[in-house]
């Protein structure tokens, strides 16, 4: 693997390869890596020549500084685990290199209505920095595929709005939530959970499949109520949890027979952890 820390070199390099007809592969983190990161660089192999990863903390998509101070930072045992997952490159760059020449913050209100509810209400600001990035990191790396998982969905929905508007060259890939034993979404975040944190956390799995159980044009009224009774209220303070339209995340009103998702977030001791599961039925 070969590690890049200068956006003029990494541009220099991946410009040779598609001189040679590579097809690039891509997929920005924020580090800490985990088995869910290394099945996005599996997926990117599978259909790319070059699989391209990048870790870069983004100082501009957090609402909270202390969020920032506190976010994991394990570079080496992430190269480590990159090694072993035979990624091509890696691009790790400093705030300075990605900030440079005064990059100004882009502005998404005008993204859709599906930007301001959840993730959106929560964290304002939040997909302005996500834009920001991801943006400056398309046009040094120019893939022809990018890898996301399902994870953050909404952060989906935006990235695809900008591939859309700005980069339709490159294919998008929503990538299954990859999940521990008993159904814990994998996330960097995890490892903030106390021994009987972690023990609850899973709870979060559990409502979703019961909304998703639930959800039939006899029991979609119920689906959402009797998904939060699986979440322990003494332990979580629960921020949301919401069905709604995949394309637009609109809360539905009415029974829907296809594209559904159910999405989460809490608050459990010091760790915000977000979920969601789809719905396809025909």
């Amino acid at each position: 693997m070969i590690l890049f820390q200068q956006s003029n070199a990494l541009r220099s390099f991946l410009d040779n390869q598609k001189a040679q007809n590579k097809r690039i592969g891509f997929v920005p983190t924020m580090g800490a890596l985990h088995a869910g990161h290394l099945s996005l660089i599996a997926q990117a192999k599978q259909k790319c020549d070059i699989v391209v990863c990048s870790i870069f903390v983004n100082p501009t998509q957090f609402t909270q500084a202390a969020d920032l101070e506190t976010y994991p930072r394990p570079i080496s045992n992430d190269i480590k685990l990159l090694e072993e997952s035979k990624c091509d490159v890696l691009f790790h760059p400093s705030v300075d290199e990605i900030y440079a020449n005064d990059l100004r913050k882009d502005d998404t209100n005008d993204y859709g209505s599906f930007l301001h509810v959840l993730e959106g209400a929560s964290r304002p600001g939040h997909f302005d920095g996500v834009v920001t990035v991801v943006k400056k990191l398309f046009e040094l790396v120019r893939p022809d595929e990018v890898f996301f998982g399902q994870k953050d969905y909404q952060q989906c929905l935006v990235v695809q709005t900008l591939i859309n508007r700005a980069f339709q060259t490159i294919k998008f890939n929503l990538c299954a939530i990859a999940r521990e034993e008993d159904g814990l979404a994998m996330s960097s975040r995890n490892i903030r959970l106390s021994e009987m944190e972690r023990i609850l956390a899973p709870q979060l799995y559990l409502a979703l499949k019961k909304a998703k159980q639930l959800w039939t044009l006899e029991t979609w009224q119920s689906a959402a109520n009797e998904a939060l009774k699986e979440i322990d209220s003494n332990a979580f303070t629960v921020e949301y949890l919401k069905i709604c339209d995949q394309n637009t995340l609109e809360e539905l009103l009415h029974f829907q027979h296809n594209a559904v998702i159910v999405l989460v977030a809490v608050q459990i001791g010091k760790t915000r952890l977000i979920d969601n599961i789809l719905i396809d039925r025909d």
